[in-house]
């Protein structure tokens, strides 16, 4: 029965004429390995939009569900059967622990890494040929999927690659297997290249999401990551190509100040995917995600869709309509930089089109083409996302009073929306490029202004300031908090004119710290602290760990937004139950030369919760540092 079904995909594949592999991947995430959508109607509204690849996962915990028996569950088949008939290839990640193998944490035993190598090679005999993208793990540097362990080190998946790399391209010679989503940066990348890993996986894959930042050009920002990167991959390469997968890129539209209108969203993927095609070593870019996770609007993750969760469609979803059908199959003749603008010359099949990228931020540029052939073939005109229209050549400088119509010629103004040109094109040349300023930052727009949760009053030292108690625990395991005697901790707040100072006081039934470096300190008993300078971009922010590391006071400053080397001074003392934690924290580390009446902060405070089995909550006072980093959900503090 198992050939029959490979045999079955092999069919649908090349019925939907997709037996040939694409060029370049334009995919997306769909998540129906966790119940997400309906597969059948996805995939249609995916193949309506010329996706040609998703990437989705099978659990090894859903397919070991008992050691040692291996059972492929149904839903696997269905929505391989359902994308292959549409002509779209899956990337499949082979991913997270096994409760049965090394309590569930990252495979490191030999028993545990048979044990996964086991299971991929099973999802790998199983998808025949209807699967030719394997990702050996996602974001094993991030912590993703492995909730109460942590994070997993370079050392470990490149042993754990080592193992499974050979025996997968035994039973699939021609499958391209990538390497783990590397969602920290490129130091752990780079970590990774020098243990090997280049050595084992046909692919490096790696995510850029950048909606964080609040950069003036953030796809332009990508752009030049990516090209450093090329240069990462030449020194450890021999100077040549690694092929390389973004495997998650998006711009959510939440409503916050990372978030980005369904406008701003829809132009960002469309210049992503441009710039994407001029790298050559990039092979895929898959875009997260393809449908809403849900309906909370202040929510990221509710909000990176194409589509919303009733799969109504939103501005991206028709920007990548105009894009991945011809992106996928499309090779690159030549580009051209001109006055700010990038066009790009495309040849797909035997027609060309052009792609327009205005790269001057504030202004239009009005483009000015000739016809150099003798054909005057009507063009088709398509601003990235709309509904394509005919031009006829013939253009008129009427601005300027000039009568005469240039019978070859043709004018079009490109802003923030790439442009495409198509038809028959081949002799047609830019001529001319004119900038008319157009600063859309002046746009007027509904002022907003959020007001914190909570705030706190901070006062000069010698006074005697209130205590200001923590109200939120988050549990982050099946453990429940048990209330004020389970864990409560409170907060009081002094500053000099140098630094700002802390006292917390945590009163916990069971004090926990197993970790010996204070980098990992927050999985054991512990405080974190997070602050922001009023004005910061969203990036920047401080960001402080403090514990006691066998028996020992230990701090560690994790980001700031001026002098890092500014070390916070830390004493923590044990009384019974209670720990107290007293800070010293620079004002230089801030940025600030220093404090004084009427200055403010925001901030978040967090005490982390381990009774001996983990972490398995916190407590803390305001929000954006225990789940996700958004400094917009920080309370305030404020200097008297």
């Amino acid at each position: 029965m198992k050939h029959f079904f490979t045999i079955l995909g092999c069919l649908l594949l090349a019925l939907a004429g997709g037996a040939e592999e694409p060029e370049f991947y334009v995919g997306v995430c769909t998540h129906f390995a966790q119940n997400k959508g309906t597969p059948s109607q996805n995939l249609e509204m995916a193949a309506r939009a010329g996706i040609v690849s998703i990437r989705d996962e099978v659990y090894w915990q859903r397919v070991e569900r008992q050691k040692g028996k291996l059972v492929i569950p149904d839903y696997f088949g269905k929505y391989l059967d359902e994308a292959v008939k549409r002509g779209i290839r899956p990337l499949i990640i082979l991913d997270y622990g096994n409760r049965f193998y090394d309590g569930g944490n990252y495979p490191a035993s030999d028993e545990a890494i048979e044990g996964f190598t086991r299971y991929c090679e099973a999802i790998v005999r199983y998808a025949g040929d209807r699967v030719k993208l394997y990702q050996v793990w996602n974001e094993w540097d991030g912590g993703c999927g492995m909730r109460g362990f942590g994070r997993g080190t370079p050392e470990g998946y490149v042993k754990l690659l080592r193992a499974v790399y050979p025996r997968l391209k035994k039973i699939a010679p021609d499958a391209i297997i990538i390497s783990n989503s590397v969602c920290t940066g490129e130091k752990f990348l780079e970590k990774t290249f020098r243990l090997g890993v280049l050595d084992y996986c046909d692919a490096i894959g790696f995510h850029t999401y950048n909606y964080t930042a609040l950069l003036d050009t953030p796809v332009e920002a990508w752009f030049k990551r990516m090209q450093n990167l090329r240069k990462l991959i030449h020194s450890y390469n021999g100077g040549k190509d690694k092929p390389v997968f973004i495997t998650e890129m998006g711009y959510p539209n939440h409503l916050s100040n990372s978030g980005s209108s369904e406008e701003e969203s829809a132009i960002k993927l469309a210049r992503l995917y441009l710039y994407a095609r001029t790298l050559p070593f990039l092979k895929g870019l898959y875009w997260y995600d393809f449908q809403d996770d849900g309906w909370n609007s202040a929510r990221n993750e509710n909000n990176f869709g194409l589509v919303r969760a009733d799969l109504t469609p939103k501005l991206p979803y028709f920007a990548m309509k105009s894009l991945a059908a011809r992106l996928s199959r499309a090779e690159l003749l030549e580009s051209e930089t001109r006055d700010g603008l990038l066009l790009l010359r495309f040849r797909n099949g035997k027609e060309q089109f052009l792609a327009a990228i205005n790269q001057r931020p504030g202004v239009d540029l009005q483009l000015i083409f000739t016809d150099t052939g003798s054909s005057r073939d009507a063009l088709t005109l398509e601003l990235v996302g709309s509904a394509p229209l005919t031009r006829s050549w013939g253009f008129r400088d009427w601005t300027a009073r000039k009568a005469e119509v240039i019978p070859n010629q043709l004018s079009v103004t490109v802003g923030e929306m790439p442009l495409l040109l198509s038809g028959n094109v081949e002799k047609v040349r830019l001529t001319e490029v004119r900038p008319h300023a157009f600063d859309r930052t002046r746009l007027v727009k509904t002022a907003g202004l959020r007001l914190p949760a909570s705030f706190a009053e901070v006062l000069p030292a010698g006074k005697t300031a209130k205590t200001v108690p923590f109200e939120t625990y988050r549990g982050l395991t099946n453990s429940r908090y048990g209330g004020q005697g389970d864990l409560s901790a409170g907060f009081r707040a002094n500053y000099t004119r140098d630094a700002l100072l802390l006292e917390l006081e945590v009163k916990d039934n069971v004090f926990h710290q197993p970790e010996t470096a204070i980098e990992t300190a927050w999985k054991g008993d512990s405080i974190q602290l997070a602050f922001q300078c009023t004005g910061a971009p969203f990036s920047v922010r401080t960001e402080i760990d403090a514990a006691l590391i066998g028996g020992k006071p230990a701090v560690m400053v994790r980001a700031a937004q001026g002098d890092r080397s500014r070390i916070p001074q830390c004493r923590i003392e044990r009384r019974q139950e209670r720990t107290v934690y007293h800070l010293t924290i620079p004002a230089r580390l801030f940025g600030l030369k220093a404090f004084d009446s009427g200055a403010m902060l925001t901030g978040a405070l967090l005490v982390n919760d381990n009774d001996g089995n983990g972490r398995k909550g916190f407590l803390s006072w305001g929000g954006g540092i225990g789940i996700r980093k958004d400094p917009g959900l920080y309370n305030l503090f404020i200097f008297k």
